[in-house]
Formats: C-alpha cells, sequence, structure tokens
C-alpha cells in the first residue's frame, strides 16, 4: 500500500464535506455580484451625472454679448440750452457708461489685482484659483473665506443670474456651474477688452453708484479718467462688499481693503514701489467727504422735473404702448436723454419770486396735517387726522370759527396738544409708538406756468411755496384744480360771443341786479352795479352780470364747447346746462396749467398749442424716442377774435389794473377771483410770452385779504419783467379785417352828435375795433334829448315859461322790469330816464 505524501493528500481531499464545495462556489459567487453590483451602480451614477451635468447645461441661459452688456443706466434731462440740469436714478440705474480707452490703465489693474490676477490668461474660469478657494474653505473648517470667481464670470452672475431665485445649495451650485459653462462658452466668442470693459460698467460700487464712471463723479467729482492710483484703488476696494467696504459709510473699513488692493498691486507688478508709497500715504478720504459734503442738500426734482416726468410716462404709454412699470423703467433706468423746454435760468426766478415773502407782507401762516393712532383700554386702535381735530375744536368746544390755518408753528402744535390730552383722557389710552405724524405746509399757496404762445413750449413752471423736500409731490401747478373766477369769462363767455355769437366790444349790456335761471341773484365783486357798459368795459372792469346775461344769451352749452377747446379737461358734461360756468362755477376746478395754456392761444391769435415740457426724447443709444417738437395745435377762434379780445385784456392793464402796465414791453391779461376769496389768478400775456399765477390755501379756506392783497400780481409782474429783459418791444400785428368806428358806449351804436357826446357824465363817444362787417349801422337809441321844466323837474310844456325850460340829456332804460332796484346801488341811475318820467309833464303850469 502507498502511503506517500501525494497520496495521502488526494485521500484527504476526497474525504472533504460536498458542503463545503458548495460554500467555496458560494463565496465565489457573491463576490462576483457585488463587483457586478459596483459596476452597475458606477454606470447608472456615472450616466446620472452625466445627465445632470447635460440638463444644467442645457438649461443654462442664452449667452451673447448682448446679455452680459449692461442693461440699467441714469436718466438726463437737458434744458433749452442743452444744460443738463437733472438726473434721474432709480435703485439699479445710477450707471454711466465708460469705454475701456478712456479708463486709466491703473484703474483696470486695481480690478485685476484683486479680482482676477490670471485674468489676461485664462479662459474664462481659473482652475487655480478654484484649487486655492477650495483649499481655504477645507483650512477654514468649510468657512469660505475667498472667492473663485474670474471677472467673466462676475460678468454673468450680475447680468444673467438673479440671487433671488437660488432656493439652498443645490441652486448655487447649478449657478455655479452654468456660471462655468457659460464663462467659457463668452470667452470663446469675446475678447477680454470688451469683457474687463462690460464689467467695469456693471460692477456694484456702493452708494448706489454702478460703473466706474459713476462712482468716480459720485466720490471724487471727476471723470474716471481723471482717477488716480489712490483713488482707483478706493473704488476697487468696494467689489467685494458694496456696502460693507463704501468709502463714505465707512471709510475705515474701505481703506484696509483699499490697502489690500495696493499691495495686490505691487506683488503682481502693476505699480512700482514708490507708486505704492505714494498712494498709500494719500489722505483720499478727505477728498471723499469735501465732495460729499459740497453736494449734500435737497435732491428731490424741480416742480418743473414732476411735471415732466409725469407727462412723459403719459406719452410713453399713449403713444409708444408701454405699460406703467414699463414706462416708469425705461425713464428712470433706461439711459434716456430728455431735451426739455425749460429755461432754467428763469425757472430758477420764477422759483425764488414765488418765494419772496415781500409779496406775502413778510408773513407765514401755515395749514396742518395730523395722523396719529391711539390704543384704548381694551387695546384697541383708533386713528386720527387734523380734521379730528378740526371737529374738536367746532363741535366738542363749540369754536365754530376755528380753522387748520395758524400763524405759527407753536399755535398748531398748541391745538394738537390740546386735543391730544382730550383724546387720550376720553380713550383712557396712549400713542401707539411712531405713529403720530405731522407736516406743516406754507400758506397761502402759489403756482406759477410760463409758456411761449407760439410754440406750447413751457419755459418755467412752480408748484408750490417754500421747501421742496421730495420729488413727485402735489404739483399746484398741474395737478391742483380750483375755482378760476372771472378769469374763466374770456374763455366760456367772451370768446363764443364775439366768434361766433355776431356779438363786438361794443356791444352792451346792462349792469343791474339780475337773476339765474335758479333765482339766485347774480352779484358783483364790489356788490353794486355800473348800469349800461359795452363788452369792453364789462372785460375791464370785471363785471359778472353782463357775462352772465350774455352766457343765457349764447347757452352755456356754447360756452361749455368753447372751454373744451381752449384744452381744459375738467369739465363735467352737466355744467353745459348751467349760467354759473360763466363766471367759472365749475364743480372740478381748472389747473393753472391748463387755464395758461388757453390764455397762451388766445396770445397765439387764436391757436391752440398744446403745452409742451420736453422737445424730444433719445435712448441710450442716442436714437430718438420721441419726437415732440411738432405742434399739436388746433384753431380755437378766428385770428380777428383773438386779437379784439387781446385789445380789451390790453385795456385791463391800461384802465384798470395799471400797476402792470410796463413802457417795456406790451402787456394783456385777466384777474380771476372766486367766491369767498379763496382763489387769486392773474393770466396775462405779452407777444412773447403767456404766464399764470395761482394764490389760494390749500384746504380752500378764504384768503386773508388783510395781509395778502395782491401777490399774484406782484409775482406775475416780477417774473414778466425778468422774462423779457434785452427783448423788444412789441404788440400784436393786427390782423388785416379788423377795422375802427366811433360808436356810442352807452348803446353800441352808431352815434349821434351833439347827444352821445353831451351825456352829462362826460361824451360817451368812443372808438372801438371790429371786424369787417360788424359795425353797427343803426345809431343810438338809448341817449334822448328832452326838455325839462327847472320848477317841477318835469317833461316842460308849452305853458312853461322860457326862462323855466331846459334841455337835459338821458339815457333811456325800463326800470319796472327789474324788481327792487331801489334796494341796490346802480350807479348811472342818476341819469336815467323811464318811460312813464317821458310821459309825466309838468303840472305846475297851467296850460
Amino acid at each position: 500500500m502507498n502511503y506517500g505524501s501525494k497520496q495521502i493528500r488526494k485521500k484527504i481531499k476526497s474525504l472533504r464535506s460536498p458542503y463545503e464545495k458548495i460554500g467555496r462556489k458560494a463565496v465565489v459567487l457573491f463576490f462576483k455580484l457585488i463587483t457586478v453590483c459596483i459596476v452597475v451602480c458606477f454606470v447608472m451614477l456615472t450616466c446620472v451625472g452625466l445627465g445632470a451635468f447635460t440638463g444644467i447645461i442645457e438649461t443654462a441661459p442664452q449667452i451673447s454679448l448682448d446679455a452680459v452688456s449692461p442693461q440699467w443706466y441714469q436718466s438726463y434731462i437737458y434744458d433749452s440750452n442743452g444744460n443738463k440740469v437733472e438726473t434721474l436714478v432709480a435703485s439699479g440705474s445710477n450707471r454711466i457708461e465708460a469705454s475701456i480707452d478712456d479708463m486709466p490703465k491703473h484703474l483696470i489693474n486695481a480690478f485685476i489685482a484683486i479680482e482676477d490676477a490670471r485674468f489676461y490668461s485664462h479662459n474664462g474660469i481659473d482652475p487655480q484659483g478654484i484649487v486655492r478657494a477650495a483649499y481655504k474653505t477645507i483650512k477654514n473648517k468649510f468657512k469660505s473665506t475667498q472667492g473663485a470667481s474670474t471677472i467673466t464670470q462676475q460678468l454673468i452672475k450680475n447680468n444673467i443670474f438673479s440671487a433671488e431665485s437660488e432656493n439652498g445649495l443645490v441652486d448655487t451650485f447649478k449657478r455655479k456651474f452654468q456660471e462655468q459653462y457659460l464663462a467659457l462658452i463668452l470667452e470663446q466668442s469675446v475678447d477680454k477688452d470688451t469683457i474687463l470693459q462690460n464689467y467695469l460698467n456693471t460692477i456694484n460700487l456702493g452708494n448706489n453708484n454702478l460703473g466706474v464712471q459713476a462712482a468716480a463723479q459720485n466720490y471724487f467729482n471727476k471723470d474716471v479718467s481723471e482717477l488716480t492710483i489712490s483713488e482707483s484703488a478706493v473704488i476697487a476696494a468696494t467689489t467685494s462688499n458694496p456696502y460693507k467696504y463704501n468709502p463714505v459709510r465707512f471709510p475705515e473699513n474701505n481703506k484696509t481693503r483699499r490697502a489690500i488692493v495696493l499691495k495686490n498691486m505691487l506683488d503682481q507688478e502693476l505699480i512700482s514701489k514708490a507708486e505704492y508709497d505714494e498712494a498709500l500715504a494719500d489722505n483720499v478720504y478727505d477728498r471723499i467727504m469735501n465732495v460729499k459734503n459740497t453736494s449734500t442738500g435737497s435732491t428731490a426734482y424741480s416742480y418743473y422735473t414732476d411735471a415732466l416726468i409725469s407727462q412723459l410716462m403719459q406719452d410713453l404709454m399713449n403713444l409708444k404702448g408701454y405699460t406703467q412699470t414699463q414706462a416708469y423703467n425705461l425713464v428712470y433706468r433706461g439711459g434716456l436723454q430728455i431735451y426739455s423746454c425749460e429755461d432754467s435760468e428763469l425757472q430758477k426766478y420764477a422759483e425764488s419770486a414765488v418765494n419772496n415773502p415781500d409779496y406775502y407782507s413778510g408773513r407765514y401762516d401755515f395749514t396742518l396735517r395730523y395722523r396719529i393712532q391711539i390704543k384704548d383700554k381694551a387695546g384697541d386702535h383708533h386713528s386720527y387726522t387734523e380734521n379730528s381735530i378740526l371737529n374738536f375744536y367746532q363741535s366738542t368746544l363749540g369754536i365754530s370759527g376755528f380753522t387748520l390755518l395758524f400763524s405759527t408753528e407753536s399755535e398748531a402744535q398748541e391745538a394738537i396738544n390740546n386735543f391730544k390730552s382730550y383724546i387720550l383722557k376720553e380713550t383712557e389710552g396712549t400713542v401707539v409708538d411712531g405713529t403720530e405724524n405731522i407736516t406743516y405746509t406754507l400758506e397761502p399757496q402759489a403756482s406759477f406756468v410760463l409758456i411761449e404762445q407760439s410754440t406750447g413750449y413751457v419755459k418755467a413752471l412752480v408748484g408750490g411755496r417754500g421747501d421742496k423736500t421730495h420729488s413727485l409731490v402735489l404739483n399746484r401747478a398741474t395737478d391742483s384744480t380750483r375755482s378760476p373766477g372771472s378769469s374763466f369769462k374770456l374763455l366760456t363767455v367772451y370768446s363764443p360771443a364775439l366768434d361766433t355769437a355776431g356779438m363786438t366790444l361794443a356791444t352792451v349790456y346792462d349792469d343791474v341786479p339780475y337773476l339765474y335761471s335758479t333765482g339766485k341773484l347774480v352779484t358783483n365783486v364790489d356788490d353794486e352795479y355800473h348800469g349800461l357798459m359795452t363788452i369792453r368795459e364789462a372785460i375791464t372792469v370785471s363785471r359778472n352780470v353782463p357775462a352772465v346775461k350774455i352766457i343765457t344769451d349764447i347757452t352755456p352749452e356754447l360756452g361749455y364747447s368753447y372751454a373744451l377747446s381752449y384744452g381744459i379737461s375738467t369739465l363735467t358734461p352737466e355744467e353745459q346746462h348751467y349760467q354759473a360756468i360763466a363766471l367759472g362755477g365749475i364743480t372740478n376746478g381748472a389747473t393753472n396749467y391748463e387755464m395758461t395754456a388757453a390764455y397762451a392761444a388766445i396770445a397765439n391769435y387764436g391757436v391752440y398749442n398744446e403745452p409742451k415740457l420736453y422737445t424730444k426724447v433719445l435712448d441710450h443709444d442716442g436714437n430718438i424716442l420721441i419726437d415732440n417738437t411738432v405742434a399739436t395745435s388746433h384753431r380755437v377762434i378766428k385770428e380777428s377774435t383773438a386779437w379784439l379780445l387781446d385789445s380789451a385784456l390790453r385795456s385791463v392793464v391800461t384802465d384798470n389794473i395799471t400797476f402792470l402796465d410796463s413802457k417795456n414791453m406790451y402787456y394783456a391779461g385777466k384777474s380771476g377771483t372766486s367766491q369767498l376769496n379763496t382763489d387769486k389768478w392773474f393770466i396775462g400775456f405779452s407777444p412773447y410770452y403767456t404766464a399764470g399765477v395761482w394764490i389760494g390755501n390749500d384746504d380752500s379756506t378764504p384768503v386773508n385779504t388783510n395781509y395778502y392783497t395782491m401777490p399774484q400780481l406782484n409775482i406775475w409782474k416780477d417774473i414778466m419783467e425778468h422774462a423779457h429783459e434785452g427783448l423788444e418791444y412789441t404788440e400784436f400785428q393786427k390782423p388785416y379785417n379788423i377795422v375802427e368806428a366811433e360808436v356810442c358806449a352807452s348803446s353800441g351804436k352808431l352815434a349821434i352828435p351833439g347827444l352821445c357826446d353831451s351825456d352829462p357824465r362826460g361824451s360817451q363817444v368812443i372808438k372801438e375795433y371790429f371786424e369787417d362787417g360788424t359795425v353797427p349801422t343803426e345809431v343810438c337809441d338809448v341817449h334822448i334829448q328832452v326838455t325839462m321844466c327847472k320848477d317841477s323837474n318835469k317833461i316842460a310844456t308849452d305853458s312853461c315859461p322860457p326862462e323855466s325850460r331846459f334841455k337835459a340829456v338821458y339815457i333811456k332804460k325800463d326800470l319796472s322790469l327789474i324788481p327792487n332796484i331801489d334796494q341796490y346801488i346802480v350807479t348811472d341811475l342818476g341819469y336815467v330816464i323811464t318811460p312813464d318820467k317821458l310821459n309825466d309833464e309838468c303840472d305846475i303850469h297851467s296850460h
């Protein structure tokens, strides 16, 4: 038997359990399965990863040069002489484009040194920077202390991506990956200098400055091309955190960061050691504060700019189809160049004149706007306003004459304190913190508008009196609708009367007590009546009765239609049925802007030019967006009518308000005063300009005429005299169809020699202008000469002795048609002979 080792091993092997064999096979199979699973999982994860990355790439935004070009720029307003007078800036739009050729090399190097040292060598992403940033993040326990975004990536982020749309790390990773991908794509089609230029015009540099040009002007009051190395480092230092490193708010923070910028520039051999030392020693922050201090002040737009913005917004919506939001973004962020009609020197003068205390007797009154919330003992909140104070004084205290017009702010504060003490006691409450708000408004208020009537260009506009601390506030020139009073007569009464109703300036109406159709008495401002007068005289001395009689004759509907044609947009359809439209008795009132434009139509020989605040608007690229130079006009009245009205309004200045007459310029105009003196107007013109002034209290309480007698006249004359300095004296050219004739002022008809000129008040023969074909052909039928008996003061008979007889000239009137006339003052009654008196013969001397 063989018992060698080989045989023994063979024997042992044959004796092993079959189960052991099976176990070994299972282990082998298990490891094979694990290997397969690992391979499958790896393949699956790879596919998922590739799919995810493909999806991220496929969903990346489109990239182009336009997409990374700066989108929002500040807009500029220029005056009529081309001077920049206003900058319109909204959040995110304080940007002024600059070419890289205008940027100093050291400014560019400052940004490269601190943001992207390998900018000119990488292809959009910086692997070395990514590794460095990752290492520092791990070293600092996964707290990010340094970014790895290149300038190209930052440009893409600033212009394409929005941080507000990111929700968590996944979105951040997706954005970062797309940013890097797009950076690679962008650098394949756009050169480095263009990328750098767009970046430097896009970057937020603190203090609402976007781009290096805006920052240079804001921080140093200089063009970007003039920046020094030190100043460039200040601006570059703000990039990583524009708020924290704002050199105005936090100069010490910026100083620390600036030193890093300069050190990087030195280490990267972008500046020399001497330049580094000089820049580091520069006391640049004093210059920044000096610029800040000299520019500090009210940033509120002028009333003119407020009105221009409103007009432009409306035009963009109406003419271009923009929504309000789109129009706003274009005006404030579109980099527009807006050329206004404003004469900026005249605008400043007008603002000064409207605020001249001498024109208000050196007096200052105030109205009050008040808001407060009180929490009562039950915890309920109650809101109170200035009307609550008014009600407290008038109703609770019984002081019916109390108003919210105060002569001093301390007087107003006393009223507030009294009300507050009362209401706190009544409610057993407390003032809710931060809810009490007090605003004082100077009174009376004022507005002024000056228009060049030949073009419709608004040269100056003032919408209020007192300091203007906010933009787009109440503009009393364009927004406040007030009762126009007698100034409305020219539009609704005298224009249609002369233009289409067959009347002339010589047409006579009797200024005597007269009733509206409602039965209410028509009164004049002096509560007197002047008797028979021509339309010219009625305009000159502003009598109400003739105006109401005329509107009754021509119908309120006709007057209403003329007011619409004159551009008055506040009328309601119901007002075409009421006689009160003659005297400006309209529900919504009218604005100074529209009233002045209406009078400008008279001054423009009857042609209405829609008032314009700007002539053209250019977009950011210099293309014409709106051409507003062509007049939007239509004829309201005939040229001859306009000239006749001008002649009558000239009489207002020469014969009534002589204070306004000037040897230097031809002026004509009309005053207007509403009932109870709540509104005072003067609107007038020269052959060059038309101007309107309104005075009144914001709350429509009466203007105190004891103190404020005629500020509207003083303001008008002051500004108009200034506006016409250096202009040649001229008058309105008389149309070819205007003729002159002598008529009787008491009848409006041809004068009778020896009769009309023998009126005991003086000759009533006047010269008047007429449109050719309207000169009266009938002779006077008002004057009459009678023989009187001095003994009986009655008509003389043949029995009256010669020594008792005398001839007298009277005006004939039938006073029986005027009820209770003896209760009123009618100044021509002493010269009237009635029909019954003509038949009342002397009863002293017998036949």
